[in-house]
């Protein structure tokens, strides 16, 4: 089947062009936002040759098609196009309490943090090549690099637009030219000539505000706008939209943004500053004692996203940050010292590789291995992480450490601590406080006992019996015989419990891990298909990574797709050229649909006579939904991993 051919049947198994109201696509999927979802035919569009997969997550109707998705979207556009279907919006979700909140700020933010990080971390390293007297702050280089540090914050606005409206389902355009008309010279030119007399508009006053590097309202403005848009597009006919929905939209939007909406969002964004420096003239060291303790906690829940719209107006205003940056910073040190005193005083081999690998992470910034991986798994490292979290917050906040731009809060990000003047003392302050973080994290783990994983297998037993349950119970589960069963099932492996968290991704395999830029298959290799990690297989049986729904398995029965009950989507790859044996030697143990739990069985296969075709059985395990978390990042890196053990975390 052709790619026009497969566009044409997935629309009419999606209900039609009348059934579709939006319609874009991702790196590996079509996406649709659609009117009854009864009318989507699930499994026979699960059935198509050439969808790897078919579900609802999130208000979406998604088809997984691969690496070959832009050009089925490409067909699957020119259709719709002819009934103005990708023009419709949908209902933006509806709101459910702090969770939609969270939700909504981690969507308007996450896109556009590779531009502020980037422009962040140049900033730092122009600040620090000053202090060296490596250029000159009056050079045509410094002049133009300081440029490129600056325009992601200044025109911040059109940033906040485009993410703002894909977050809200509206057209990123119109978003665009309501972010210009904020930062157009009637306005601006006004503010900066100091002419602050309001322009008359119907007899409402239209505030001078400096909307530069403003975050809160064009993201109210564009909020309004997905309302006005969709409630003018109900009553403008569809041959004439296109020229008066827009600008109608318009002519609403941008009155109300300019007379009611920019101002309160102006004075909130104000008011966040004098919070803010209220609280640590006030409190300042406790204050950075509980949030510096705490801080691994508020990221695990993802609370951490409440603090980026006042984070980037203090950058955007004052020029630097006091709260969730520099208190980062120290946690994130913290994890390091926990992790590290894990390495040195653990003997268990799987353990200090983990901490080893987790430890160079958390150092770069990324903490996640750390506490999933070792000092949430161990406890009291994780309390150690805290304490020393703590006496970090406490003195960085006692000493008003500021740090100058915005990049992921690790050992790299340093520069953005140098004065913007060159001046060296908030340098040294975060030097302090990183060493304060580490150290007392470090020596408190040390001090403290905890209980050794145990993740080697019993004495006598071979090496394919390693599994969170018995080989009967799995078998059990899936309602088959599994030929393991002949002999005595060794007792299973003990791992310490971990709270099954948004975002784990545990091992389905046995095996030793692969970094996937080292395989042969570029489309595995450079991550077209998502990011992850690869395992050479010990034994042939393969788990299930987390709870979750079977949503694919291959004619061929090589690979498997699942998603959990959190969203995200993970497949199994069993070889790199499996295809080509059409089935022989694998046997599926589950079915698309159903429901399986973390560690069931989900596919046999049989290693020795694959091996003995020539076939590489080196098993991708990709995050097929990359794109929608900001970083896949595998626990360890290197060695051995036991079946069910934590593999892989996704990052929001």
């Amino acid at each position: 089947m052709n790619h026009r051919e497969l566009s044409k049947e997935i629309i009419r198994l999606t209900g039609g062009q009348e059934n579709i109201t939006q319609a874009w696509h991702c790196i590996t999927r079509l996406r649709f936002n659609v009117r009854d979802e009864k009318k989507v035919q699930l499994e026979q569009i699960r059935a198509l040759d050439g969808v790897l997969g078919a579900q609802f997550q999130n208000d979406q109707f998604q088809v997984v098609i691969g690496n070959k998705v832009a050009a089925v979207y490409e067909e699957l556009e020119d259709q719709l196009k002819q009934a103005g279907a990708t023009e419709r919006e949908a209902e933006p979700p509806r709101s459910r309490g702090l969770n939609a909140v969270l939700d909504t700020i981690s969507g308007i933010f996450t896109p556009i943090l590779p531009a502020i990080v980037g422009t962040g971390m140049l900033k730092g390293i122009l600040a620090l090549l000053v202090t060296l007297g490596a250029i000159q702050e009056t050079s045509g280089e410094y002049q133009i690099l300081a440029s490129i540090a600056n325009a992601a914050f200044y025109f911040l606005p059109f940033l906040l637009a485009v993410s703002s409206a894909r977050k809200f389902k509206v057209n990123e355009y119109i978003a665009l030219t309501l972010a210009g008309t904020l930062l157009y010279p009637t306005i601006l030119n006004a503010y900066l000539e100091n002419h602050l007399e309001p322009i008359r508009f119907l007899s409402l006053p239209v505030s001078i505000v400096n909307y530069t590097q403003s975050v809160i309202p064009i993201i109210l403005g564009v909020w309004l706008l997905s309302y006005v848009h969709r409630w003018v597009d109900r009553f403008i006919p569809g041959p004439v939209k296109v020229i008066f929905t827009s600008m109608i939209v318009l002519v609403i939007t941008v009155p109300i943004l300019l007379i009611a909406i920019g101002p309160l969002g102006n004075y909130i964004g104000i008011y966040l500053e004098i919070g803010t420096s209220w609280l640590f003239a006030h409190s300042g060291p406790l204050t950075g004692i509980l949030l510096g303790g705490l801080m691994p906690v508020i990221v695990m829940t993802g609370m951490h996203y409440a603090f980026f719209p006042g984070t980037l107006q203090n950058l955007s205003k004052l020029g630097y940050d006091v709260l969730l940056l520099p208190l980062n910073l120290v946690a994130n040190m913290s994890q390091a010292g926990a992790v590290m005193a894990v390495f040195l005083k653990t003997k268990n081999k799987s353990m200090k590789s983990i901490a080893l690998s987790s430890g160079i992470s958390a150092f770069l910034g990324i903490t996640e291995p750390a506490i999933y991986g070792v000092t949430l798994k161990l406890k009291k490292p994780f309390y150690a992480s805290i304490i020393g979290g703590a006496a970090g917050g406490g003195f960085i906040t006692a000493v008003g450490l500021k740090c100058f731009g915005f990049a992921v809060p690790g050992l790299l990000s340093l520069p953005l601590y140098i004065g913007p003047n060159g001046g060296m003392e908030n340098f040294w302050y975060a030097l302090i406080g990183v060493g304060i973080s580490f150290v007392v994290s470090f020596i408190v783990t040390l001090l403290l006992k905890w209980d050794e994983p145990i993740t080697q297998q019993p004495a006598g037993a071979s090496s394919s019996a390693i599994a969170p349950t018995t080989a009967s119970e799995s078998a059990k589960r899936s309602g088959t015989t599994n030929r393991s069963n002949q002999e005595p099932a060794p007792p299973p492996v003990t791992v310490h419990s971990i709270e099954e968290k948004k975002g784990e991704i545990f091992s389905p395999l046995t095996g030793e891990l692969v970094s996937l830029k080292e395989l042969p298959d570029p489309t595995f290799a450079e991550e077209m298909t998502g990011k992850g990690i690869a395992i050479i297989p010990k034994e042939g049986r393969v788990t299930a990574p987390f709870d979750g729904t079977v949503t694919m398995i291959a004619k061929s029965k090589h690979a498997i797709m699942l998603t959990s009950s959190s969203g995200i989507d993970i497949l199994i790859h069993v070889g790199l050229n499996t295809v080509s044996l059409k089935g022989k030697f694998f046997e599926e143990k589950v079915v698309i649909g159903q429901r399986v739990n973390k560690g069931d069985l989900l596919l046999e296969f049989d290693i020795e006579s694959i091996q003995a075709t020539g076939i590489d059985l080196t098993t991708p395990v990709i995050v097929a939904n990359t794109p929608d978390y900001l970083d896949v990042v595998p626990v360890q890196v290197k060695g051995v991993v036991p079946m069910n053990e934590l593999l892989l975390l996704t990052v929001r």
